[in-house]
């Protein structure tokens, strides 16, 4: 009997854990997509990269910086050009 009503606990417990950890989990996962949101916008919008880069490194600067910034258009500007027109 002690050890039916032991089995009983323990499964009732384990059913109440089961849904308490699912309510934390939906919790942690909205808490998560508002932290990636704020860090978004907390991130440089303006990424200066140095001119001895090779081809590879920029595109590599280009895709970490996609990583971190979902929704948005990379413009890249060579300072030298304007000002050889410019002349």
């Amino acid at each position: 009997m002690k050890d039916a009503l032991f089995v009983l606990a323990l499964i009732a417990a384990a059913v109440c854990g089961y849904f308490l950890m699912k309510k934390l989990d939906r919790f942690l996962s909205g808490n998560r997509k508002a932290i990636e949101k704020e860090s978004e916008a907390k991130a440089p919008s303006c990424v200066m990269l140095d001119p001895a880069l090779t081809e590879d490194e920029i595109a590599e600067e280009v895709r970490r910086f996609r990583q971190t910034h979902k929704h948005t258009t990379v413009y890249l500007y060579d300072g030298e050009q304007e000002s050889e027109e410019k002349q």
